[in-house]
C-alpha cells in the first residue's frame, strides 16, 4: 500500500482544524512564537515552566485541548504519546508560526553502554511507524536537524551528563519489541527505541523547520530481559540538569536557523 501522495494539499487542514474550535476568536489569536519546547510528560512541562510568573497560557489554544505557555520568544506544550498525535500537534504549531522545535522525551536503551538516566541525542530514526510514510517516500531517511543536535550535544557535554548521539528506532508497537528486533537493531548500532522521532523528524524535513530532540533513557532492553527505571533518582536528576541547561541556552535556541 502506498501512503505517500504527491499532491501537497489536504482536504482537512491544520489551520481549519484549530480555528474551528475558536469560539469567536480570530485566527490571529492562535499565532505563536517561532521556538517551541514540546514534552510528553506533564511533570516535564511543569519543570520547564518552573517559578516563572511571566508565563501565561495561550487561551485560544486551550479550546483546542492543548495548554500552551508563552514566554519571551517561545512557547511550551505537552504532546500526547505516539507518532500520529505528535505529528498532528506539530502540524498545527507550524501552521501558526513555530519554526524551531526541541522535544524532551524518553526512550529505552538497546546498548549495554547506555544506562538509565543517560541522554540520547537522536540524529536519525528508523521508520517503523506509519505516519512518516505519508510525508516521506519509502527508503528515505528521517533525520533531526543536524545543527540543532550539534548545539545540544555541545551544551550537554559541558555538564556532567552521560550523553550519546546516534540513531534510534521508532515503533508504533511497544509490546512488539521482540528479542529478535532488540538484538538486531542493537547490533546495527541503534542506541534506543521510542515512539515519535521518525515521524516528527520527517515532518520537519517536509515543512522545512528545525526539529531536534533530547531523550532520557527510562528503561533498558536486552534480548532476554527488560529493566524499568521510570521513577529512578537517575532520571529525576537528569531531567533537572537537562531543563536547566536548555533554559540557560534559551536565547540561542530561539535564534538558531534551520540548516
Amino acid at each position: 500500500m502506498k501512503f505517500l501522495d504527491d499532491d501537497p494539499r489536504s482536504v482537512v487542514r491544520p489551520d481549519g482544524m484549530v480555528t474551528s474550535f475558536r469560539k469567536g476568536k480570530a485566527s490571529q489569536d492562535f499565532y505563536l512564537e517561532e521556538f517551541a519546547l514540546i514534552t510528553f510528560i506533564p511533570s516535564d512541562l511543569k519543570e520547564w515552566i518552573g517559578e516563572d510568573n511571566c508565563l501565561v497560557p495561550v487561551q485560544a489554544w486551550g479550546e483546542r485541548g492543548h495548554v500552551l505557555y508563552r514566554g519571551e520568544g517561545w512557547v511550551a506544550v505537552r504532546s500526547a504519546f505516539g507518532a500520529p498525535s505528535a505529528v498532528m500537534l506539530l502540524e498545527e504549531l507550524i501552521t501558526f508560526g513555530v519554526k524551531r522545535v526541541v522535544y524532551l522525551g524518553y526512550c529505552g536503551s538497546l546498548k549495554d553502554k547506555v544506562k538509565i538516566g543517560d541522554v540520547i541525542l537522536p540524529t536519525e530514526a528508523l521508520r517503523e511507524e506509519g505516519t512518516s510514510y505519508h510525508y516521506l517516500p519509502v527508503g528515505m531517511k528521517s533525520s533531526a536537524d543536524p545543527s540543532m543536535q550539534d548545539h545540544l550535544h555541545t551544551w550537554f557535554k559541558e555538564g556532567d551528563l552521560r550523553v550519546h548521539a546516534g540513531r534510534v528506532w521508532t515503533t508504533d508497537a511497544p509490546y512488539r519489541e521482540t528479542p529478535t528486533k532488540v538484538r538486531r537493531y542493537g547490533e546495527e548500532g541503534m542506541l534506543g527505541v521510542e515512539m515519535e522521532m521518525s515521524a516528527v523528524f520527517a515532518l520537519g524535513m517536509v515543512r522545512d523547520i528545525s526539529v531536534g530532540a533530547v531523550l532520557i533513557v527510562s528503561d533498558e532492553l536486552k534480548e532476554a530481559e527488560w529493566k524499568a527505571g521510570f521513577f529512578s533518582p537517575e532520571i529525576k536528576t537528569t531531567r533537572k540538569k537537562l531543563i536547566k541547561t536548555l533554559r540557560s541556552h534559551l536565547k540561542d535556541l530561539i535564534a538558531l536557523p534551520r540548516t
